[in-house]
């Protein structure tokens, strides 16, 4: 039998991990928090494959809040890799172990989520830093994920310097205001202590890796299309959003944890789209009915444009060449049908 894991994701990792390029992983201890999310089980990926190329890394923690999927039982028999089953919000971290590479993942990054929980959302931005932080090794690298959330109201693509249009009565306040919280705490630690801390503002990265309970747009329409056999949107489709396959995503975010130079990067796509035209490109390749209902539910709370400048990132990288859109979707369209085959 297939494994998952490794057809879909393991498998892409082939695109950008070098053995020459990494030789420093080797024999590093490395600290990885909500590492069985989207974008952790890439991170897993790689440094899986620095572990099959040579450049095997000490040990690689991985703090998980859910039951670890199926597919990754064979990671189990691998000694470099200990899996942590944690809640963060509920339990403390502390670590005797100092780390050379701490990825701070665990958030909430669904809109639903994050809405119903507030206050451990607003703890894993903030307060949990500090723990983290610290049992990091003087010359070791932190990366927090950050949101381009913090651009809640901008009507254009928002450099880093910026932030968006937020009062702390808006229901996405606690989110966003943690967000910026963990960043500033990360820069007021770089400054004081010299670490070496990174903060990427993810905007929309989808693909192979969700679970079934992720109820984003893109995921929420392949659902219905697979398990209705038709979409039908809440709204008029009008909001416009600029996303961006988690392939591509990651590609930019090693970069910047390795190599950046700056503290604080925009991650994101190179086009846009409505939810209009998403809807209709995944109920054309899956032949299923579109439709925009008459009585529409107005989401307030939502931005209307989502998307980010990345000339900071070119400067210093270069202009990625992202992966064709629909090729993308294709592609994340077929991790969900892996997701609700019939057993």
């Amino acid at each position: 039998m297939k494994n998952a894991f490794r057809e879909f994701i393991y498998a892409e990792i082939s695109e950008i991990y070098n053995s020459d390029k990494y030789k420093f992983l080797k024999n590093k201890e490395i600290l990885i928090t909500g590492a069985t999310g989207l974008l952790g089980q890439y991170f897993i990926a790689f440094f899986l494959k620095a572990c099959e190329k040579g450049n095997r890394p000490k040990n690689i923690t991985l703090i998980h809040k859910n039951k670890i999927p199926n597919y990754f039982n064979f990671l189990k028999k691998d000694k470099s890799f200990k899996f942590c089953k944690m809640d963060l919000t509920k339990k403390e971290f502390s670590s005797k172990k100092k780390y050379d590479y701490i990825v701070q993942l665990a958030t909430y990054g669904q809109p639903k989520k994050f809405l119903a929980e507030p206050l451990k959302t607003f703890f894993l931005n903030t307060s949990l830093l500090k723990d983290l932080v610290f049992s990091l090794k003087k010359k070791g690298i932190f990366l927090f994920l950050s949101s381009s959330e913090i651009y809640f109201g901008l009507n254009n693509n928002p450099k880093e310097d910026k932030i968006g249009k937020i009062s702390p009565g808006m229901d996405r306040a606690p989110y966003i205001f943690s967000k910026l919280s963990g960043e500033t705490f990360l820069n007021i630690v770089r400054k004081k202590y010299g670490l070496n801390t990174k903060s990427v503002r993810l905007c929309l990265a989808f693909g192979p890796g969700n679970k079934k309970d992720d109820d984003r747009v893109i995921y929420e329409l392949i659902k219905k299309a697979l398990l209705k056999g038709k979409i039908s949107l809440r709204d008029d489709g009008s909001a416009v959003r600029s996303y961006i396959y988690i392939l591509d995503a990651f590609k930019m975010i090693i970069n910047i944890m390795f190599f950046g130079k700056k503290n604080t990067y925009n991650v994101g796509g190179d086009k846009l789209i409505s939810i209009k035209k998403l809807g209709m490109g995944i109920s054309d390749i899956l032949k299923c009915s579109f439709k925009i209902p008459k009585n529409r539910i107005k989401n307030v709370s939502a931005p209307q444009l989502a998307s980010v400048d990345t000339e900071l990132y070119k400067k210093e990288f270069g202009v990625l060449n992202h992966k064709h859109f629909k090729a993308s979707l294709k592609k994340t369209i077929e991790w969900q049908k892996f997701l609700y085959k019939k057993d």
